[in-house]
């Protein structure tokens, strides 16, 4: 028995010589390759490194925050500690809200939007979804809400297999595009002869961050090896996260709307996601009203997860992500609200610095949907109907049918 076993051992062990010569030789050409090559490796893994790292940094300073400038809900939604939203509300509502300890923060006027909106400040060590309840209950017929904290709808980096080129059309030059996200490298190779309008509606503060980096890459970045799906058009790009921890409220987000909307800019791009906000459904519903088109990533939480907010909000077109050859990015999100697909898997975008990255994500081919229904909409004018509802129509016959026979949840009506 123990020569039999002796047998099988030597057998093994010769079968896995030429194995361990073969991983040895090539562990040796990795050795002997040209300090040049190994530093370019070395930049370009960090450049895929600093998407996650910027996230996870937003993520511990979030956490740090927690109890006291942000509250973790049951569900797990992140909302700024204390603070409600009453939109719209009468004079009598705000009155009862202040007999029961409310104290009113701010009043903004969103006249581009049409609407009015009062911060209110929960009395203290009142638990916010106690505070929403408490004035639900005094104000049955009034409209409030929590002031809920969304993320950049990030999906995953790739830095491996075949990368792709978003694909470009007939250029974007007299369009005016919007973006909703993190702030913007302007000074990145592929943006400086861009026209990029910055605002911030975070914390104040502009800072440039990976996630908005790529996405207004995307869209009007031109380089010399290169271009984006909308060169030439006017950027009116919100970062609403900043420096803070607040960064990416609700109050953001609506605040930047309506920004763009008293901008006239009639295409918005918006590659954040998070829980359903009746303040975010309440400004997008009133720009759809208004003829605008507002794009949305579906998010990246898996097949089995229904589109994210806000692209599943009545008004929104959301956009999923396939890579080069057609196939459904593996974690995209599904649903009824799916209109388009765009290339999103391995896609090389502008990263902060000098350099590009490949990333993957229903956020990467949102902004060629928002590209290709800029164009859309700008040659439907001519024919006096470029409603949000006909620019679909019309996209939607020259798009390639991915999936069954017409829209479907996967694909929506296919790849533009």
């Amino acid at each position: 028995m123990r020569r039999k076993g002796l047998i099988v051992f030597l057998a093994l062990l010769m079968a896995a010589l030429p194995v361990a010569d073969a991983f040895g030789q090539r562990f040796q050409r990795g050795r002997d390759r040209p300090l040049a090559w190994r530093t370019l490796q070395a930049q370009r893994s960090d450049r895929l490194d600093r998407l996650v790292s910027w996230r996870e940094n937003l993520d511990q300073r979030r956490r740090a925050a927690i109890g006291r400038r942000l509250e973790r809900l049951r569900g797990g939604a992140l909302v700024i500690n204390r603070q409600i939203l009453a939109i719209d509300p009468s004079p009598e509502a705000l009155s009862k809200a202040q007999a029961l300890g409310f104290r009113v923060l701010r009043v903004r006027e969103f006249g581009a939007v049409g609407l009015r909106l009062v911060v209110l400040r929960a009395p203290f060590r009142l638990p916010s979804q106690e505070a929403l309840a408490a004035l639900r209950g005094v104000d049955p017929q009034g409209d409030y809400e929590l002031n809920h904290v969304f993320d950049p709808s990030l999906g995953g980096e790739s830095g491996s297999g075949a990368s792709s080129q978003a694909a470009t059309a007939a250029g974007g030059h007299g369009l005016r595009i919007g973006m909703i996200d993190t702030g913007v490298d302007a000074n990145h190779p592929s943006l400086r002869g861009a026209e990029v309008h910055v605002a911030a509606f975070g914390d104040g503060k502009l800072m440039a961050a990976p996630h908005g980096t790529a996405v207004a890459s995307l869209l009007v970045g031109q380089d010399k090896d290169f271009q984006g799906a909308a060169v030439g058009a006017g950027l009116y790009a919100a970062d609403v996260f900043g420096e803070g921890d607040e960064g990416g409220s609700a109050e953001a987000i609506v605040a930047s709307l309506a920004w763009m909307a008293a901008q006239d800019v009639r295409v918005i791009n918006i590659s954040l996601t998070g829980p359903q906000n009746r303040l975010v459904a309440a400004a997008v519903r009133r720009l759809a009203q208004q003829g605008r088109i507002l794009v949305g990533a579906a998010g990246n939480d898996g097949p089995t997860t229904p589109v994210a907010f806000p692209a599943a909000y009545e008004g929104m077109i959301a956009a999923t992500a396939v890579d080069s050859e057609g196939h459904i990015y593996v974690a995209a999100n599904r649903g009824p609200q799916v209109l388009f697909a765009a290339l999103g898997v391995a896609v090389r975008a502008a990263s902060l610095g000098k350099g590009y990255a490949h990333v993957s994500g229903t956020s990467f081919a949102a902004p060629q949907v928002a590209a290709a229904l800029a164009r859309t909409q700008a040659r439907a004018e001519a024919s006096g109907d470029a409603s949000p509802a006909a620019c679909v129509t019309i996209l939607a016959a020259s798009a390639v049918d991915l999936g069954p026979p017409g829209r479907d949840d996967t694909y929506g009506y296919g790849r533009v």
